[in-house]
């Protein structure tokens, strides 16, 4: 039996550390990382565990367990290299309560409010990048792919104007967004935009045009004018690279 406490730059970046005792017990190598729970057969996540044992990509287990700083997790490694919880227990239901492992009620997406087609869209896996600084709304999306496993969110597409007709989206009024994202803690598909402030979002969209801003800084003092999410990735990159040196420390 094993355990890992949940530090606040880890729920911040939804990763878990795995010590080197664990790894080295359990003979685990960088690389995919299945978690299981011991007490629900129908809960899995997988992750990528890096060098320094940090498992990325968890946020539908933070979801699942509403797992909060100072929270330690125990877990058993089965001999495929998965890790099992055994505590905290998983979400015990009442009669008739569906699966626990996303919110009560999923929000209200841009593609229902817009009755968009469900059509298969194939999330995309981009590979890490070395050092690098933002300039244009490219380059965040760039980061958003370096970052996008300490986040909610799995980057699926492009919201092209053939991907758009696709779906039935009718953009010819307003700006179109720039991206399809998957939101990890309820596998829902979800629209996006690319700014490097959340202060230009203003200039072309109102707050429901989509259900994700991704921003480099965000810096909108008015928050009526921002849909219901803002992701910042400068305050997530600099909460990596600190993970980061403290590994190498």
């Amino acid at each position: 039996m094993y355990s890992t406490n949940i530090k606040k730059s880890y729920r911040d970046l939804r990763i878990l550390y795995l010590s080197v005792k664990v790894r080295k017990d359990a003979n685990l190598n960088p690389g995919e990382i299945t978690v299981l729970h011991a007490d629900d057969p129908e809960f899995s996540v997988t992750g990528t565990m890096d060098s320094g044992g940090y498992v990325s990509g968890m946020a539908r287990l933070y979801r699942y367990l509403d797992l909060k700083p100072e929270t330690t997790l125990e877990f058993d490694v089965s001999p495929d290299g998965s890790l099992i919880i055994t505590s905290p227990a998983a979400p015990v239901l009442s009669a008739g309560e569906e699966v626990p492992d996303a919110p009560e009620r999923k929000p209200e997406t841009v593609f229902e409010s817009k009755g968009l087609k469900h059509i298969h869209l194939e999330p995309f896996h981009p590979e890490n990048l070395n050092r690098w600084q933002p300039e244009t709304e490219p380059d965040v999306y760039m980061a958003f792919g370096v970052l996008q496993d300490y986040t909610d969110y799995q980057y699926c597409c492009g919201a092209s104007k053939a991907v758009l007709e696709k779906l039935g989206a009718n953009y010819s009024e307003t700006a179109k967004p720039d991206a399809i994202l998957v939101d990890r803690t309820t596998g829902q598909y979800v629209m996006a935009e690319w700014k490097k402030a959340s202060s230009e979002y203003k200039n072309n969209h109102v707050s429901d045009d989509v259900d994700v801003l991704v921003c480099w800084e965000d810096n909108e003092t008015d928050r009526s004018k921002l849909p219901q999410t803002v992701l910042a990735l400068r305050s997530i990159a600099q909460k990596a690279a600190e993970r980061a040196l403290a590994e190498e420390a």
